[in-house]
Formats: structure tokens, sequence, C-alpha cells
């Protein structure tokens, strides 16, 4: 069953016009069907309820998205929490460190350091062999 139409009348410029057919030609569509299509497409964007819909669906998916962030990120501190407590413990049973070993040490924590304030500032995380690295780095 076809939907009953009106005819309308449109006065359009010279340009817009030529615009019209040659999209019309180029996509094999008729010219009113694209008027229609673009006469819809203004008047839902001037439709304040339908706006506001897409603006609603796009908030819930930006919820969900900042959800699984701070889900991540309250994983992230867990880990770091435990690794910190593991290594607290560990280190309370071993005796004091020589200069060489702070030395030694120090140079380390500067290379995590270093390492880390690389990738916040956006750079590419250097190329790992261990294989437990390489497994975390792909979980994003």
């Amino acid at each position: 069953m076809k939907a009953e139409k009106v005819r309308c009348q449109l006065f359009l410029s010279k340009e817009l016009s030529g615009r019209i057919n040659r999209i019309a030609a180029g996509t094999g569509r008729a010219r009113s069907e694209l008027l229609v299509e673009a006469l819809e497409a203004w008047l839902n964007r001037r439709n304040p309820a339908a706006a506001e819909e897409a603006l609603g669906a796009r908030l819930t998916r930006f919820e969900r998205h900042l959800e699984a962030v701070r889900r991540q990120q309250g994983l992230q501190w867990e880990v770091l929490a435990r690794m910190l407590r593991h290594q607290l413990l560990t280190a309370s049973a071993l005796p004091p460190p020589d200069a060489a070993m702070q030395a030694t040490a120090m140079k380390s924590f500067e290379a995590v350091i270093d390492e880390i304030a690389d990738r916040l500032a956006g750079k590419d995380p250097s190329v790992t062999t261990d294989p437990a690295l390489a497994k975390v780095r792909s979980f994003h």
C-alpha cells in the first residue's frame, strides 16, 4: 500500500537546484526523494524531543563507559596496594642494603618513574620480551 502524498512546490536557487540535480544523477535517486530526505533531516534537528532522546542515549553510553573506567581504576589501585604490601613484607625480612645495592635500586626506581612519566605523556611503551608484561599491555 502506497502512502498518500501531497504535492508541494519549492522555489530553489539555480545553484541549489544544480546541486540537487548532480546528487540525484550521481545516486540514481529522484530529486523529490532527496528533497524529502533533506527536509526531514532539517525538521528532526529542530525537534527538541528527538534531540533530547539522542542526547540521552549518548549520555547512557558515556555513563557505561565511565563506569567501566572506574572499575578498571579500582582494580589498578587494588593491584598496586597488594604489590606494595608484598614488597613491604618482603623488604622487612631482608638485611639493610649496602651503598652499591642502594645505588642499583635507585637506578631501577628512576627507570620505572621515567617510563611512567613517558606513558603519561602519551609515548608508546618500550618493546618487551616479558610475556606477562605483554599480556597486561594487551588489555587496553
